[in-house]
């Protein structure tokens, strides 16, 4: 298997066991993974702390080691966190005695003896275990609980020991940040009756099937690289998790003969006299894309005072309905500067009516560059309209939200499906943003997923801000169109990311992620 430019590949079970079995072919080999797997799972666990406060000087770490290789990498994780913040304050709970674990475990766990404070798992109940993280934690609790205990090799159900303790790691309330290695205890190919809750699930080595699996616990997912796909050979794959490199080509000096007609120019339509912040955000946002020009189409009864708040976007007002919506009858108004136009936007904040809808069908019938269609413009009619393109337009990029999803592909309940997805997109002639917390992205032939982002943007707006970058980045293609589209998907999350380790998930404004773009590219 290859990891492709911007993407590695998402495997089942089986696979992951056959890259191991290939790749790590002796001790050495092995321990040389458990110790990159230590470092990754310790800095993602420092750098996503940050989400929720920074960092105390001294850190209450909370450590759940089992005998096999997911406890040799939390060792090692809790090692590189006492090498970086040597005041921390870490507690081993040994669910086996050293005695009983693989030899690498036992030689993580003899790199940390004496360091560390080591509990051993007894026959408490989850109430007695309970009392004891508040007698061994003076009643402070902890800031970090690692869970390294079983692997995707678990097989259920959970002993008594193990259920007690994962049902009392649960119910404790004085942990910070929860976080496993590779897949959380009571989780496997067969799920147990109770799991680990988590936060963060840090997948070493390569991302699984089940990481990804609707409904699996496994909080936000991250892939910790342990040089796998680089030595392995090659495998088809439709299935394939973003990584930050797809950013990179937003992070090269731009050549220096160029002018604003060089990066695209974004036509957005959309807003409505009862929306109109949707559609400022998209082109606030689209504004920040690098694009070269951005012109939106605005209800005409509002179309001065957006301008005021973005001057670097043309305005051109267009002529309302009697429901304050964007008439069909002005189309000509977009028809004749399409000419200068790279890509179109279309949607936010529109509102749904005849006349948009009208709007929506007669734009997607007849506008031979490629239109996102977001929001307001998402509708089965429309995606009807698509098959009237012709195969040399540019493309369609649809990006619902699941309930939207549902409605378009005539679904009665959700699916995370990759072939249904393919097949969706493949038949329809569209490419696919589905946004969720793990957002999929498809061009009809694989599906790309997206962890980035989290919580922080489980608020309004954060869908047209979207829009914005995925037209700007579009806008900006010529000839990579679905890269653009993930590029934007992956840049928006992370803006979200920084945004929420530098200012918290809670008290922030949606538009607070526009400040981070900037910096997600100028940090690698």
């Amino acid at each position: 298997m290859i990891k492709i430019n911007n993407a590695c590949p998402i495997l089942s079970t089986d696979e992951a066991r056959g890259i191991e079995a290939s790749l790590l072919v002796d001790a050495v080999a092995e321990w040389s993974a458990m110790e990159t797997a230590g470092r990754g799972i310790a800095a993602g666990i420092l750098r996503d702390f940050q989400e929720l406060k920074p960092l105390p000087d001294g850190p209450r770490v909370l450590v759940l080691v089992g005998k096999g290789h997911n406890g040799g990498d939390a060792l090692l994780a809790a090692a590189e966190i006492m090498a970086r913040h040597p005041r921390s304050k870490v507690l081993c709970l040994l669910t086996a005695k050293p005695d009983a674990m693989k030899a690498l475990t036992l030689r993580a766990w003899e790199s940390v003896e004496g360091r560390v404070q080591l509990e051993m798992l007894g026959s408490e109940s989850s109430v007695e275990l309970l009392k004891r993280f508040d007698d061994l934690s003076g009643g402070k609790g902890f800031d970090i609980c690692l869970d390294g205990i079983l692997g995707l090799s678990f097989k259920p159900p959970l002993d008594e020991r193990l259920f007690n303790l994962v049902q009392a790691i649960n119910d404790y309330p004085q942990i910070g940040l929860r976080a496993a290695v590779d897949m959380p205890t009571g989780l496997g190919e067969m799920d147990s009756s109770i799991s680990f809750s988590v936060d963060f699930t840090y997948a070493t080595g390569s991302v699984k099937k089940m990481h990804l699996e609707g409904g699996r616990a496994c909080g936000r997912v991250r892939w910790v690289d342990l040089g796998f796909f680089e030595q392995g050979s090659a495998k088809a794959s439709n299935e394939y998790f973003l990584t930050d490199a797809i950013l990179n080509p937003l992070r090269q000096l731009r050549p220096s003969m160029v002018d604003k007609r060089n990066f695209g120019h974004l036509f957005i339509v959309g807003g409505s006299s009862n929306m109109p912040g949707a559609l400022l955000m998209s082109v606030q946002a689209a504004v920040r894309s690098g694009v070269g020009r951005v012109t939106a189409f605005a209800p005409q009864s509002m179309a001065a005072s957006l301008a005021a708040q973005v001057p670097e976007a043309m305005w051109i007002p267009w002529p309302e309905s009697e429901n304050g919506t964007l008439s069909p009858r002005a189309l000509p108004l977009l028809m004749q500067r399409l000419p200068a136009a790279t890509a179109v936007l279309l949607g936010p904040g529109m509102g749904r009516d005849r006349n948009t809808a009208q709007l929506a069908q007669e734009i997607v019938g007849q506008v031979t560059l490629p239109v996102i269609c977001d929001a307001d413009a998402l509708s089965l009619r429309v995606v009807e309209f698509v098959q009237k393109r012709k195969a040399e337009w540019g493309p369609v990029v649809l990006t619902p939200h699941m309930g939207e999803f549902m409605r378009i592909a005539a679904l009665e309940h959700p699916t995370f499906d990759s072939e249904f997805l393919i097949d969706f997109c493949r038949k329809n002639r569209v490419a696919l943003v589905l946004k969720l917390p793990q957002t999929r992205c498809s061009d009809g032939e694989s599906v790309y997923c997206n962890t980035f982002g989290g919580a922080v943007l489980s608020r309004g707006g954060s869908g047209d801000l979207l829009a914005g970058l995925i037209g700007g980045n579009l806008a900006q293609a010529k000839g990579r169109e679905f890269d653009a589209v993930m590029r934007a998907v992956v840049w928006h999350g992370k803006a979200a990311e920084v945004l929420a380790r530098k200012r918290g998930q809670i008290a922030v404004r949606t538009t607070d992620v526009l400040g981070y773009l900037s910096e997600v590219l100028r940090s690698n």
